[in-house]
């Protein structure tokens, strides 16, 4: 179980790591399920081998733990008295047929004081002094703190004094459910029963229904020592060192790992954000870019009114780089190096940039991560003036190319036609009137034509003519207009691909806003009832 446990973890903590890189995670998000390890007390010794149990004095500054640990081994195994306060090494009381696997990482081999015995009856039995744990150095914090995964009972001592002091409470509270919990009234000859009752209720209100609390004399003096429980004390321990609870033991602070890792993951993943929350986003999405570009639009029609009447004035080429809403930035010693800016001008940019922040900010509102969209809608705003620009050339030579509508078309094609076979036909009519009238004219010997023929057929050409004309000319379309047209076509196409981007950065976005879900939700196990255990004597050691 503990190398299944241990495949979750780093498996849970790739998975964190990766969404970290990705920015869907910060390093606060991460930073619980970073610190859990594989620690346990079992690491200290060889693999398969029997194990004893390891049993810590914890507390505060002058309550006594090394005294209980010199009056249990019978000797000066730990510094006591006015040496205690400076002292900042680990002390072990351990059989001499015991032997550590290895330290916690990191750890200074100066900082741990070692003292065997041979005592057999004690062999199932390793014994810690830890440093104070309420002391203002925060090397004796840290080296408490690394040394928990590692103890299997917790001694906490207190003091008729000091037991509502909560510094040390407080930190060992953080890992209450990965061990088992033994309470220790220490300098009992100046403590009351009330005390005692005080301290016991303030343990129920921590978890513990049934507290075990030993009352212990701290004097070195074995004859001055008040009649206390120190050998029940020493005696619970000892039937704790029994294989089948210790089993138990183990079982108890694994599955509290578990539920640690557990509740670390879903925090991830309730940091990351979830399925509705993307779909929220997503139609509040259109909303935002319905609304804003019509404003675009409507803020774009000068710039595409300038750029039409500046192609009708300056130049035929549509292409040209130098057309320009600004002619001030035109230099005049070399024209072509002027800055282009057709159309899509600084605040057309800034308008987009408004309406993606929009996006942004509703992201943040839905509870999404705002990191990796932001990375996506940058790329997108940096590719905005070169699809627009690019766009409204396309459009702009498209509507030149085919100026007006289809019917315009058609009719101009028709009246350029009958602009040629109008007066081609009234010049084939007017000669065939001069050629019948002069042959009628040498038969009878009668005039020839006049004057009015001459005038009127002269007419009749010019009308035939003028007419489809006029009307050819009427029926173009202006360039400005045109160019109007095309820009457009093009600004609304620029859009359009813009809109058509964005709903592929959100895509995008949601893809591996899923990936990271789906990923995180494999390492969730479904939550398992907590059984109650057989021994009544764990009951009251492990918090409910």
């Amino acid at each position: 179980m503990s190398n299944e446990f241990d495949q979750q973890l780093q498996t849970a903590k790739q998975w964190a790591m990766s969404a970290r890189t990705g920015g869907w995670l910060t390093e606060s998000d991460i930073a619980h399920l970073a610190k859990l390890d594989n620690r346990s007390p079992a690491g200290l010794f060889e693999p398969g081998a029997h194990r004893p149990l390891v049993a810590a004095f914890f507390g505060g500054t002058g309550v006594g733990k090394s005294t209980l640990l010199n009056r249990l081994a019978g000797q000066a195994v730990a510094k006591a008295g006015v040496e205690r306060p400076t002292s900042r090494e680990v002390s072990i009381y351990l059989h001499e047929s015991l032997h550590l696997r290895q330290l916690p990482e990191g750890f200074p081999v100066d900082r741990v004081r070692v003292a065997r015995h041979a005592v057999e009856k004690r062999k199932q039995v390793l014994w810690i002094d830890m440093p104070d744990i309420d002391s203002t150095e925060s090397s004796n914090r840290d080296l408490v703190a690394d040394w928990l995964p590692h103890i299997d009972v917790l001694i906490y001592v207190v003091s008729p004094e000091r037991y509502r002091d909560d510094k040390g409470w407080r930190l060992l509270r953080e890992h209450v459910l990965e061990h088992a919990w033994l309470f220790v009234m220490n300098q009992w000859d100046l403590g009351q029963e009330a005390q005692v009752a005080d301290f016991i209720k303030l343990l129920r209100q921590g978890g513990f229904s049934s507290p075990m609390v030993f009352r212990t004399d701290s004097r070195e003096e074995a004859g001055n020592r008040k009649p206390d429980e120190f050998a029940e004390l020493e005696a619970t321990i000892q039937s704790l060192a029994n294989s089948h609870l210790m089993e138990q033991l183990e079982k108890r602070a694994l599955d509290a790992r578990k539920e640690e890792l557990q509740a670390a993951v879903s925090t991830c993943l309730n940091r990351i954000g979830n399925d509705g929350a993307m779909a929220a986003l997503r139609e509040e999405w259109k909303s935002i870019w319905d609304t804003s570009t019509e404003g675009l639009l409507q803020g774009l029609k000068w710039p595409m009114q300038e750029v039409a009447r500046a192609f009708v004035r300056h130049d035929t080429n549509p292409l040209r780089r130098a057309i320009q809403l600004d002619r001030k930035e035109k230099t005049v010693e070399n024209p072509s190096t002027a800055t282009p800016s057709i159309l899509w001008d600084d605040w057309a940019q800034m308008q987009l940039q408004d309406v993606l922040d929009q996006l942004m900010v509703e992201a943040a509102e839905q509870g999404l991560p705002v990191s990796p969209l932001k990375s996506r809608v940058t790329k997108l705003m940096d590719s905005a003036p070169k699809l627009m620009t690019d766009e409204a050339q396309k459009g702009l030579r498209l509507a030149l190319a085919n100026p007006g509508n289809i019917a315009q078309r058609v009719l101009l094609k028709l009246t350029a036609l009958f602009s040629v076979l109008l007066p081609v036909a009234a010049m084939g009519w007017v000669s065939w009137q001069a050629y019948t009238a002069y042959y009628e004219s040498a038969l009878t010997h009668t005039g020839f034509l006049g004057t009015d023929f001459a005038i009127h057929s002269a007419l009749i050409v010019i009308i035939s003519w003028l007419l489809p004309f006029f009307l050819n000319q009427q029926l173009k379309p202006s360039h400005e207009r045109t160019a109007l047209r095309g820009l457009r076509n093009g600004v609304n196409t620029g859009l359009a691909r813009l809109h058509y981007l964005a709903d592929e950065v959100l895509a995008d976005y949601s893809s591996e806003l899923n990936s990271h879900l789906s990923k995180g939700r494999l390492l969730l196990n479904p939550p398992s009832e907590r059984r109650a255990s057989e021994n009544a004597l764990l009951e009251r050691i492990i918090p409910s």
